[in-house]
């Protein structure tokens, strides 16, 4: 008995996107993921990355971008549109408000940097694992109060 493999039949990597300037970070990160099998693409721009992410639609995407409050909320917003996936946000401390309109714009988890390599790439696998798991997220609308 022969067995044919075709695409359907093919392992899906998941795609990983990570949005940073950081290339040093970027790098590691990249090789972390890339060890566990995942697909990994970078953007060092926003307009890149919203491009990226409609395209791709990732599985996760890590967002490390120095950008004024307001515009990282855009973003998060308009990442958020892209994906069903997480979307994990590493920011400086702030203060709760700001926090709170992160949540709002559709982050999954806002974590503290600096942040090392290995704990950003334990939490990345957590979400991923749960993600396997849990029932998809509704669609979230762009109408925020």
């Amino acid at each position: 008995m022969t067995i044919w493999k075709t695409k359907t039949n093919v392992d899906k990597k998941q795609t990983i996107l990570i949005i940073s300037q950081d290339t040093e970070m970027t790098a590691i990160w990249e090789t972390l993921f890339q060890q566990k099998n995942y697909h990994v693409v970078s953007e060092t721009s926003a307009y890149s990355a919203i491009q990226t992410a409609r395209l791709l639609c990732p599985a996760l995407i890590v967002l490390e971008f120095d950008l004024p409050h307001a515009e990282l909320v855009m973003l998060c917003k308009e990442l958020r549109g892209t994906t069903q996936g997480t979307l994990l946000l590493l920011a400086p401390k702030g203060n709760e408000q700001e926090i709170f309109e992160y949540y709002k714009a559709g982050v999954d988890e806002r974590l503290t940097t600096p942040i090392s390599p290995m704990a950003l790439f334990i939490k990345s696998m957590a979400w991923l694992v749960r993600q396997e798991w849990v029932v998809p997220r509704a669609k979230v609308s762009h109408t925020y109060v």
